[in-house]
Formats: C-alpha cells, sequence, structure tokens
C-alpha cells in the first residue's frame, strides 16, 4: 500500500479530491493523509519489541484497513491478509509461516482468528481490533486518536509477504526481499496510461495479493479506489456507473454474475469504463462475448501467480480471435516452456510453464522453489527461470495457453483440498456452448472410487439434458481413464478471490452421485 510520504504529495496537490470511497465514507486526500499519519503514530508507540514486526489482518475490505496497511507500509511492516474464508488449520499453518507481532480483525473473523492462534505455540501477537470502541487502546479508533508525528520506520530489512491460494495443499507464505512495486507502476501507467482522473473499483478482497496491488497503483497516480461490497452484481453495476469507474480488476464468477445482472446492461453507453482484468481461470466465449456487449470492448485477461506476479496479458481484440490463450508475456518477463528434464520445449509442444521476471519470488518460507537457469535464444542470454505448477504451450506468435496443473489431472489426498481442478477438462468443458460454469474434481471415496466429479450448470434449463450428454462426452474424450460423475447444479459456489468452493460443492453434489451408484 502507499506510504504517507507519497500520500503527502498528493494531498499537497489535491487535498479536496476524493481518494478512498467505502460506501458513504469518503476520504478526501487531506483527511487520508490525517488518518494514516494517526494511525501510523498510534501503532508506532504500540509496537512490541523483539523479533522482526510483521503484520497479518483477517478482516474484509474497509476504508480502516486501507489505512492501516498504508500505516504499516510508512512503517516498513509488512502486512499480510489472512484468508478469512479457510479454514481454522489452514490460518493456523498460515500465521506459523508469518509470527506476526501485530494482528487486526473485525468481529466475524475474530473467530477464525482464536481457533488459528490457538493451534500456534508463541502466538502472542497484538491483538488489534478495527471495528473497537475507541476505548480500548487496542483499537482503530485509539490509533486514530493519536497524535500525529513524524517515526522512523521500524530497523529490519525490507522483506514482503504474501501467501499462495492452498488451492493444492496448505497455504505457503512467498517471499521477497526487493519490492518490484515502482517497475511495475511505470511499466502500467506506459502502456494504460494509467493516471489521476483513474477510478478504480476494488472487487477483489485485501488478503488477495492482487486487491492490495492494484489499490496501490492507482493510489500511487494520485486517483481513487471505491471498494465494492463483495457478492452484489446490482451494486457493483451501480458504483461503476455512479463513481464514475474507469477500470477494475474482478474474478472470472463476479465477471460472470456482473454481465448477467440487468444492471449492467447499459454500461457500455452509460459508463466510463475502459479497463476491466480477469485472470485466475479460462473465460468462455459466452463470458468474452457477453462482456463485450454489456461493458464495451475493455476485457483484459491475465495470467500471474503469487510466485511471479503478473506475467501475460492478453487484450480485448486478441480474446476474440484467440479466446484460449492467456496472451504474451508483459515487458520484463519472459515465459518458457519445458519438458521434463527442464530443457525448453519447441512452440506447439506442451509441458511446465517457467517464468523469469523482475517480480520473481525469493523464496518460500517452508519447501523450496524450483529454480532454473535457461538461455530462450531472445538475445538476453541465461536468466533464472521459477518452474510454476502450471502446463501449458507456447504457440510460434509466443502466446502462452494454459492447459493444466501440473500433469493435467491432480489427484486429491488427505493433504490437499477438494478445489484442485483438471484445469484442461474444464477448459474443454467451459467452451461447450450449453455450459454456462462448471468445477471439475478428482476424488477417491468409498462408493465411488477413483472419479471424477462434475458438477456443472446449464447455459439455459431448456438445454440441461444437452449438456449432461456433452459433458459426458468431453470427459470421456479428455481423461478416458476414469468414471465422471456428471451432475446439474443451478450455481457453483466461489470464495471472494473466484476460487471454487470445492467441499461445499461436494457436500451438495455427493447425496445425488452416490444415489445413483451402487454402493460398494
Amino acid at each position: 500500500m502507499l506510504k504517507l510520504v507519497d500520500i503527502r504529495r498528493h494531498a499537497a496537490d489535491r487535498p479536496a479530491h476524493t481518494a478512498v470511497v467505502d460506501g458513504p465514507t469518503r476520504l478526501t486526500w487531506r483527511q487520508f493523509e490525517d488518518q494514516v499519519s494517526r494511525v501510523t503514530a498510534g501503532l508506532h508507540a504500540l509496537l512490541p519489541p523483539g523479533r522482526p514486526a510483521r503484520a497479518a489482518f483477517a478482516a474484509g475490505n474497509s476504508w480502516q484497513l486501507v489505512v492501516v496497511m498504508a500505516a504499516c507500509s510508512t512503517l516498513g511492516i509488512p502486512c499480510v491478509g489472512l484468508d478469512f474464508t479457510a479454514t481454522p488449520e489452514a490460518a493456523a499453518r498460515a500465521l506459523e509461516q508469518l509470527r506476526p507481532t501485530v494482528l487486526f480483525s473485525t468481529a466475524p473473523h475474530r473467530p477464525l482468528l482464536a481457533a488459528a492462534t490457538a493451534a500456534v505455540p508463541g502466538g502472542d501477537a497484538l491483538a488489534v481490533h478495527l471495528d473497537g470502541p475507541a476505548a480500548n487502546a487496542r483499537s482503530y479508533a485509539a490509533l486514530a486518536a493519536a497524535e500525529p508525528r513524524d517515526v522512523d520506520p521500524v530497523e529490519q530489512p525490507y522483506a514482503m509477504y504474501c501467501f499462495t491460494s492452498g488451492t493444492s495443499g496448505t497455504p505457503r507464505m512467498v517471499i521477497r526481499h526487493a519490492s518490484f512495486e515502482a517497475r511495475r507502476l511505470a511499466l502500467l501507467v506506459e502502456r494504460f496510461a494509467f493516471g489521476r482522473d483513474d477510478v478504480h473499483l476494488l472487487t477483489v478482497p485485501l488478503h488477495h495479493s492482487s486487491g492490495p496491488g492494484w489499490a496501490r497503483v492507482f493510489l500511487a497516480v494520485g486517483g481513487r479506489i471505491v471498494l465494492c461490497p463483495p457478492g452484489d452484481p446490482g451494486e457493483m453495476a451501480r458504483l461503476i456507473r455512479t463513481e464514475g469507474v474507469t477500470t477494475t480488476l474482478v474474478v472470472p464468477p463476479d465477471l460472470a454474475s456482473l454481465v448477467s445482472h440487468p444492471a449492467s446492461a447499459d454500461l457500455a453507453a452509460g459508463s466510463r469504463l475502459r479497463f476491466v482484468l480477469s485472470g485466475g481461470r479460462h473465460l468462455n466465449r459466452w463470458l468474452i462475448d457477453t462482456a463485450w456487449k454489456r461493458l464495451g470492448p475493455v476485457l483484459h485477461l491475465y495470467y500471474g501467480t503469487t510466485e511471479t506476479g503478473l506475467n501475460t496479458l492478453i487484450t480485448p481484440d486478441d480474446l476474440h480471435t484467440a479466446p484460449s490463450r492467456a496472451g504474451r508475456a508483459m515487458e520484463g518477463s519472459t515465459v518458457a516452456v519445458v519438458d521434463a528434464r527442464g530443457h525448453l520445449a519447441a512452440p506447439g509442444v506442451r509441458g511446465r510453464v517457467a517464468v523469469a521476471s523482475f517480480q520473481l519470488m525469493d523464496d518460500y518460507a517452508t519447501g523450496v522453489p524450483v529454480f532454473l537457469d535457461l538461455d530462450t535464444g531472445d538475445g538476453e542470454g541465461t536468466r533464472r527461470f521459477l518452474l510454476t505448477g502450471d502446463s501449458g504451450v507456447l504457440d510460434e506468435e509466443g502466446r502462452l495457453e494454459l492447459t493444466g496443473r501440473t500433469d493435467g489431472v491432480s489427484k486429491v489426498d488427505g493433504t490437499a483440498p477438494l478445489d484442485v481442478n483438471v484445469f484442461g477438462l474444464e477448459y474443454d468443458l467451459m467452451d461447450l456452448d450449453c455450459v454456462r460454469d462448471t468445477a471439475v474434481l478428482r476424488v477417491d471415496l468409498p462408493g465411488i472410487g477413483d472419479a471424477l466429479i462434475v458438477p456443472f450448470v446449464p447455459v439455459s434449463p431448456e438445454r440441461g439434458a444437452e449438456g449432461e450428454s456433452a459433458v459426458r462426452d468431453a470427459c470421456a474424450s479428455r481423461v478416458p481413464c476414469l468414471p465422471a460423475h456428471v451432475v446439474r447444479v443451478a450455481s457453483i459456489p466461489y470464495s471472494p478471490t473466484g476460487k471454487a468452493r470445492a467441499g461445499e460443492l461436494l457436500a451438495r453434489v455427493l447425496p445425488r452421485v452416490l444415489a445413483r451408484e451402487p454402493v460398494a
């Protein structure tokens, strides 16, 4: 998030212009400066001595959280969000890796923190309630009551932390020892001309690394960020229209909800939208076409990971001609595909995706990343690439097509959650014109055995039977070695970061699957 020195610069230049909007709260740059200055001083006075200062939060998006994150940035304290939809066990593993000295929270998420901290020995972090009363010395209100004063940052080496989503196991903490924000900001401003007149709609949770990253871009150029309540496409459309939103990052399920809602019908002509970014999943033809009709030619798709940052991007025009691609590498990044021996694969040959970039991670808190030294023949010489868990193909023009997670079919076992998807099959299914949405789960359960469970949402009730037949055929073609149990559902449940809630989904459809199959 933005530091106080930068906030002061914008406050001096545009004191009465709005910087942050959160429902009825509208902070001008001057008010934003005042709040960050006070909270920085108040937090500095409360910081416990001893081990390196690190902060974590379990809280939904709010203007108070934006201020707290800016105060932590000013003090040189890494501030990391915890996924408040995770299990207590996953949250405990995250806290075990981070070992925070300060924990910010709001009431709905404190039970998760209480359960998680109880499982972590030595969990003695200072608890600060963002929604606590002013009388509480460890509340946001108490921090904001401090007198503004200049304080020195904490003396400790620079570090940036964030967590992987944990879809293939326990969330892992990603560590960087140098900031890439200034270089990435310069590249984005040069390419997309982002500036002080832009209004960014923040739809993803701030605990997701992309949320604060993109919010910081628009605050850094003196623009405005607008916080959007989760799960309300009608309100999202209203904010786009009434707040003059020009840019947003929205996960594919929320994008689908937005363009399906009647309130989005006139946004192409009745809004200032010029840049919509989505990622994390293949977009089917229906979604691409509907977004163009409802929002205009503004949709961009990116491929990035927590470990590698923003790697590729495909523009609206290219999405129509090559909808299965994730785009070409962004400036400052190189994407390669390697075979099982770590050698470069030829164009059109499937392999593991590897990324070289100024945004690369340095290490994990637990586990060891795999780096490769490769010369791709582009004149840059030998560079360090991170081997990702994704598989894909590069075409002759350097465009990446993601084809799966490692070897396509990922086995769910006792250490991994049930939302490890069969990416390649999902891509096939999402491109069927009779399928609106789907999630593919591989399970090994009594009465089912080793199999795929494939819930899908038909594009309309009338095409449900057609959809079942088409989905079965696609499963048999793509993964013939496993039986597929295809189930029609009304919707796929998602987390705020766009990940399918596989446990909830499985609980919903498993009784129907078992009712069809003889129990062993």
